[in-house]
């Protein structure tokens, strides 16, 4: 009896659905989450490859946003809508380039990357940017950063950085 208990008990850990680690852990910051209306909002997306390999791979840079295409950013406003993204004359005219790059296993990659170049956020508000990572064709799939909030103020009421200046 104590056998096909074990043998059952084997088999359902066997069959049970295993958590799988993603391959990237992506992580966004920003210096300073308060900024004037009509300024750039710019990010640090940090992405540390968990994997055992080094991943290669190419990233396409659109010039008119310079953002990398293996991440997708979304954008919400203080009510939660998603904020519309912006629009630039003849897309289909785009010019951009690819960068080869290697990830080693446990290195992690920071680059800055201007999300207010693809999203509209020069009104004053507040606003929770998410960044997501492609691990599959599936967007179930996708890896997700952490949600940061950034406060645009009008630009007569900017609040001074840690120096005490005005940005």
């Amino acid at each position: 009896m104590t056998a096909i208990y074990c043998f059952l008990m084997f088999v359902s850990l066997a069959l049970s659905p295993q958590s799988i680690q993603p391959p990237f852990k992506v992580v966004i910051a920003v210096d300073n989450s308060n900024v004037a209306a009509g300024s750039e909002v710019t990010v640090d997306v940090s992405l540390t490859n968990n994997s055992k390999q080094d991943v290669s791979e190419g990233a396409m840079y659109m010039d008119a946003t310079g953002l990398d295409s293996t991440l997708r950013f979304e954008v919400r406003d203080d009510r939660g809508k998603i904020v519309p993204k912006r629009t630039y004359p003849h897309p289909e005219l785009a010019t951009g380039s690819v960068k080869f790059r290697t990830i080693s296993a446990g290195q992690t990659l920071t680059q800055q990357q201007r999300v207010s170049a693809l999203y509209d956020m020069r009104k004053p508000g507040k606003y929770s940017i998410q960044a997501f990572r492609r691990m599959s064709d599936s967007p179930n799939d996708d890896i997700k950063s952490n949600v940061l909030t950034i406060t645009v103020t009008p630009r007569d009421r900017v609040p001074a950085n840690k120096n005490g200046k005005a940005r």
